[in-house]
């Protein structure tokens, strides 16, 4: 598939706009997504995931079951979806940008439009279980080809807030890496920046739904009573380092199901010392076999609520740029999408 088949992503462009939100535990957060049959559905935000989705309880209404299509993906794979500008009824939210390395074909033509897959209820069963709220899913696309701010402690969502060259003077600004194709445009939206540790620069990836999966001893060693939690990804050898070097630093035996978590005391962003933070064991063969087919180099973990929560985040995926405020305040005038 020639890649000038699909449009560029977009520049920034308008008025900041505060979105229709609701945040679970302060550090994940939902969209409102308004639906043609006068519905809202809440779909949950992962900049570190992959399709953008919705569950097909909510494809079953009348008002949107007529709007189900059937596509193949890689040309060989059927599934359906829906375009996302047939079902929600609002111009102003953001669409998922249709991604290069993820072409979608009807028998005649690829899809160019935004849309939804819509994936056998089976393989969300567990998902959908620890988060009954979610409705929908907005993966990495969502995200491409804008730029974001994510106020976790005023609990707002911003779009229409771009940084640029003049911003790369202030400490707390750092560039973000995309993968991108021979020709230099983007074709996966995983963006790496990077955390120090223990004096220790750390190449991470940037994700807003990173989650840990508790287990009943993970409950109980964390006092919670909740299914799941926001949290933060390490590989395993930077996890066993860790463990050696600082013996005092807490550790959560088998509390992501069945891996374990370490209390890191501080977290080091720009000029900004945060802790403590949690961070969850995931084996190296993650980030160096998998996640680096979506990202511009290898990462060692994924930074997501659990440090990300005490943070004014703003992101631009056309500069390529972050910036983190840990004293949040919006003064500028802006219009609500409501």
């Amino acid at each position: 598939m020639k890649v000038k088949q699909f449009a560029e992503i977009p520049e920034n462009r308008g008025i900041p706009q505060k979105l229709p939100s609701i945040f679970m535990d302060s550090s994940r957060f939902f969209i409102k997504l308004p639906l043609i049959s006068n519905d809202t559905i809440l779909a949950y935000c992962d900049a570190g995931g992959g399709f953008s989705m919705i569950l097909p309880r909510v494809t079953e209404q009348e008002h949107i079951e007529p709007y189900v299509k059937t596509g193949l993906l890689k040309g060989v794979m059927p599934f359906d979806y829906v375009l996302f500008n047939d079902i929600v009824d609002n111009t102003d939210i953001p669409r998922p940008y249709p991604m290069r390395n993820f072409i979608v074909r009807t028998p005649f033509s690829p899809v160019k439009e935004s849309f939804l897959i819509i994936p056998p209820m089976g393989e969300l069963k567990m998902a959908s279980e620890k988060v009954p709220e979610m409705d929908a899913f907005l993966g990495q696309g969502f995200f491409m080809g804008k730029s974001w701010t994510i106020d976790y402690p005023n609990q707002e969502i911003w779009t229409n807030t771009p940084l640029g060259a003049k911003d790369l003077s202030n400490p707390d600004v750092q560039k973000i890496g995309l993968k991108k194709n021979e020709q230099g445009s983007v074709v996966f939206g995983h963006p790496s920046m990077e955390i120090i540790v223990d004096g220790e620069p750390i190449d991470v990836l940037f994700d807003t739904g990173a989650s840990f999966v508790l287990s009943d001893q993970g409950k109980k060693l964390l006092n919670t009573r909740t299914e799941n939690m926001s949290g933060s990804f390490i590989a395993s050898s930077i996890f066993e380092r860790w463990k050696k070097n600082h013996p005092d630093w807490k550790i959560y035996h088998a509390s992501d199901l069945d891996r374990d978590i370490i209390e890191v005391p501080v977290v080091k962003v720009g000029t900004h010392e945060i802790g403590p933070v949690l961070f969850a064991r995931r084996k190296d063969e993650i980030w160096s076999e998998s996640m680096i087919h979506s990202m511009d180099k290898i990462v060692k973990g994924a930074i997501g609520g659990s440090l990300l929560k005490h943070f004014k985040v703003t992101i631009d995926y056309n500069s390529q740029l972050i910036k983190f405020d840990h004293t949040p305040k919006i003064t500028t005038s802006t219009t609500d999408i409501e």
